[in-house]
């Protein structure tokens, strides 16, 4: 009787998310994740089951690896604006091209899986709501801290963000211009102006 294939879980899975997240759901053929993996379609099945299960851990993976370290930057320092503020530098200006052209794992799934798999959109949208939870958490936070005006709400302005990014997301797909993308940053971010 031969011995399984061991590997590490956390590692193949990113690989199987870059996969996923490049080419999308339908695209992404098994050979392809087998190839990314360095796996067997044995292993694979036995380890993660079918592709639409090794889909969804990805994105759970997606949003450890991205939710979880946004909700600790924004919580983090003195001034919850300029956290907010160099998130989007960091998110958009900071990334390569090809990084950018990649775009959110979360956001492609929603474009792509609409109208044909709504709990994967559902997934992919209840993790991107933490985000927005997280930005208005550090805007409550600015009312208190007195960077931002009293008589801007909150849930908003999160909102309107929320928006932003996953639009930025979208156009970094087509258009990876840095000064185009920073001024649609600016324009966007002057909401948080008092």
């Amino acid at each position: 009787m031969s011995r399984p294939i061991e590997f590490d879980r956390q590692e193949v899975l990113l690989k199987a998310m870059m996969v996923f997240n490049q080419k999308g759901y339908a695209a992404s053929s098994i050979q392809d994740l087998l190839d990314a993996m360095g796996l067997n379609r044995g292993s694979l099945y036995a380890a993660f089951g079918d592709k639409r299960a090794l889909y969804m851990e990805a994105l759970n993976l997606y949003e450890r690896l991205s939710v979880d370290g946004f909700e600790g930057f924004l919580s983090a320092g003195e001034s919850p604006i300029r956290n907010i503020q160099a998130f989007f530098d960091m998110t958009f200006l900071g990334l390569a091209q090809e990084q950018l052209r990649a775009g959110c794992f979360f956001v492609n799934t929603i474009v792509e899986m609409t109208d044909i798999d709504q709990d994967l959109v559902d997934t992919a949208g209840s993790k991107l709501d933490r985000l927005e939870a997280a930005l208005e958490k550090a805007l409550e936070r600015a009312q208190e801290t007195g960077e931002l005006s009293r008589d801007k709400d909150p849930v908003a302005i999160a909102r309107f963000l929320g928006t932003a990014i996953k639009g930025l997301r979208v156009t970094c797909k087509q258009n990876q211009d840095k000064e185009v993308i920073g001024n649609i940053i600016k324009t966007a971010l002057s909401v948080l102006e008092n």
